[in-house]
């Protein structure tokens, strides 16, 4: 396997039950000047290489795919991930004799995975023709611009990454530019949509008029002879997102082990061949020693695999010198795999053939020693002559190393000879400067010396100076030190006062009713995110019942469905909705999330042709519409009173009543064309 081939690599860390603000802080690189790039080279056992002058290159990609500094979000990493997490509904499983501290049996919640590939194409893609000294942490590459190539790759990496886990699940895309490879941070939050959880509730549909539709209640209402002009459907459950690492990466080792063989096929079809970086060699095609050279190799490993490079890389300059090829530098390797190969073949063919019943028994036993003794000799004899062959090429490779060393010596021999002549050269002329310098006037070197103790004067000077100033500021801080403990003491006595405990005691209250009003925001764009989810899910619910059916248009409640889910789906991706080319973009997002269920194609096709007919020609979108639905949705997340269920068909909703039984803001009888739209 050619081994000197440009590869994309990526290497996905261990699995997290938590994550902590101290790694987050690293991969942002918050609170890191120069004496923490200093201190974090100093660490000899890790071989880093952090460059403080090249912090500024460090970037990040966030929402929509634009390209900041990195560290630009106020929100640290580590409370990124809890936001989501909790938006998802995700409590970890505590330990119970800490408290504190999640349990080991606690689900994975992130994964963290770094995108990378050949040093030289990715140093050239970041940095073009600019001059860097990666293994040099404290060189000044304050000049460099970073070049375009570098970000194209990030944005095509970020891509993949959305396509692969969800825009919305990418907490973090960071690529660093500091470090001797260039590389590019992921942290995700693995997200599987399951289905809800509870029962599935039914509906009564007429045999004769589909739009009439009745609840359980209603049809037990009826006259029993009425009953039976209706059938029972039993609606599908929803599906909901929620936090699962063993659905997305794999239940089983194996599974997991497919997962990531495939993230590197996907990732070098889709980004890698771009950049001219193949696809690794897979791990199950690998030999034993191929697997354990694979295995994550620490920052110590893989600087001694660039030093020993470059050493090499020097050898092959000196081998030009010798007309040695670099191949016969290595001794040969002894190649018996062939006749291994072949001498177990033989053996296998024997063992194969069967015992004879009850003649010949004897015979049999005596040609199948026979036969594996003549393939166990014809091994060894391979093995000899493989061996005589490795010792052979083991002499001329050592007579050609040592005559490559013999000319390097004896040019080595001839530069020494010509550096003592000029040597020589040197020391008269040294001589002849040495009788000038015997000559100088005594005047001058007292002026030197004149010289040289004035500059000793004023440094004294200097010294006795900053010593006082040091006192004197040490007699400032004692001074400091002392007000600061009489003022402790002060405070300590006011916080007795009565005054001063209740002005504490409204200040918690304050902070109190603060972290509550948060808490109901947040919990209130849950709740207003829940219900434009509803809305759309309704919507594909509908979408799907109806493409079981023969019919070629929606009805009334079919086309309500559909319209707010378009609606919806247009508000849960910030796409603005007024223009016929921007409702057809917000009609193919709300497609894009169907699941058919086992419907064909061509029906498929029609349906999905029709539903973009209906979004963009037989209904208007406009701003009050627009507006109004979000009001309504505004006012159902306000509070758990009022996050009441839609209904199967968004229309119940302008049946909703408050509790003295005034008819609440709802969503009225789409206005049409043929039109559909809010009631405004």
């Amino acid at each position: 396997m050619q081994s000197n081939i440009p590869r994309a690599a990526i290497h996905v860390g261990k699995d997290k039950k938590s994550f902590s603000a101290q790694v987050g802080n690293e991969a942002e690189r918050r609170g890191w000047d120069e004496n923490v790039y200093r201190l974090k080279n100093a660490d000899k056992d890790k071989n880093n290489h952090y460059n403080f002058s090249r912090k500024n290159l460090n970037f990040e990609i966030v929402k929509d795919g634009k390209i900041v500094p990195l560290g630009s979000n106020p929100i640290p990493l580590h409370e990124r991930i809890q936001m989501r997490l909790d938006e998802l509904g995700f409590k970890p499983y505590m330990d119970a004799k800490h408290p504190d501290q999640v349990s080991k049996n606690s689900p994975n919640c992130t994964v963290g995975m770094i995108f990378s590939g050949d040093h030289d194409v990715l140093y050239n893609l970041a940095f073009g023709n600019q001059r860097i000294d990666s293994a040099n942490p404290d060189a000044d590459h304050s000049h460099i611009v970073l070049q375009q190539g570098i970000y194209q790759w990030a944005k095509d990496t970020y891509d993949f990454a959305c396509r692969k886990w969800g825009e919305e699940n990418i907490i973090s895309f960071a690529v660093h530019c500091d470090e001797t490879s260039i590389h590019a941070h992921v942290q995700t939050v693995p997200v599987e949509k399951v289905k809800k959880r509870g029962r599935i509730g039914s509906k009564y549909v007429n045999k004769n008029n589909p739009d009439i539709v009745l609840s359980t209640k209603e049809w037990r209402a009826l006259p029993k002879e009425e009953r039976d002009n209706y059938t029972k459907q039993t609606a599908s459950k929803d599906y909901v997102e929620c936090v699962s690492y063993a659905k997305v990466w794999g239940e089983t080792r194996k599974a997991k082990s497919e997962y990531l063989s495939q993230l590197h096929t996907d990732y070098h079809n889709e980004v890698g061949r771009k950049y001219g970086l193949a696809r690794g060699i897979p791990y199950n095609e690998l030999s034993e020693e191929e697997k354990r050279g694979r295995r994550h190799k620490n920052k110590v490993v893989l600087e001694a695999e660039r030093q020993a490079k470059a050493a090499l890389d020097k050898v092959e300059k000196y081998a030009v010198l010798a007309t040695i090829d670099k191949q016969e530098l290595t001794f040969p390797l002894l190649n018996i795999k062939t006749p291994v190969q072949e001498a177990m073949d033989a053996v296998k063919k024997e063992l194969a053939i069967p015992i004879p019943a009850l003649i010949g028994q004897k015979t049999w036993r005596e040609e199948r020693t026979a036969n594996i003794n003549a393939a166990i000799k014809s091994l060894v004899n391979a093995i000899n002559e493989a061996r005589d062959k490795q010792n052979e090429g083991v002499r001329t490779s050592v007579n050609k190393t040592y005559t490559y060393y013999m000319q390097n010596l004896n040019r080595l021999i001839n530069e020494n000879r010509s550096l003592e002549a000029e040597n020589k050269i040197l020391k008269g002329e040294n001589a002849i400067v040495k009788e000038r310098i015997s000559q100088l006037d005594e005047k001058a070197v007292k002026r030197v010396t004149t010289k040289k103790d004035e500059v000793i004067g004023r440094l004294t000077g200097q010294l006795s100076t900053t010593r006082t100033e040091l006192t004197n500021i040490g007699n400032d801080y004692n001074a400091l030190l002392s007000k600061y403990r009489y003022l402790v003491l002060q405070w300590n006595e006011m916080k007795q006062q009565p005054e001063i405990i209740e002005a504490m005691l409204r200040v918690e209250k304050r902070k109190q009713e603060e972290a509550a009003i948060k808490r109901e925001e947040q919990a209130k764009q849950s709740r207003h995110q829940s219900i434009i989810d509803r809305f759309i899910d309704e919507g594909h619910d509908t979408l799907r019942n109806f493409s079981k059916t023969g019919r070629m248009d929606f009805n009334e409640q079919e086309a309500n469905s559909i319209y707010y889910g378009i609606m919806a789906t247009a508000s849960k991706h910030n796409l603005p909705i007024d223009s016929a080319k921007r409702v057809e973009t917000a009609t193919d997002k709300f497609l894009a999330g169907m699941a058919w269920d086992n419907c064909g194609n061509f029906r498929r096709e029609c349906v999905t042709s029709w539903t973009k007919l209906f979004a963009t020609k037989d209904v208007v979108y406009t701003e009050p519409l627009y507006q109004n639905f979000l009001a309504f949705v505004d006012h159902m997340s306000c509070s758990a009173d009022t996050y009441v269920s839609l209904g199967g068909s968004n229309g119940c909703a302008d049946q909703l009543t408050n509790w003295n039984g005034t008819q609440k803001i709802g969503l009225g009888t789409p206005t049409k064309r043929k039109v559909y739209g809010l009631s405004q």
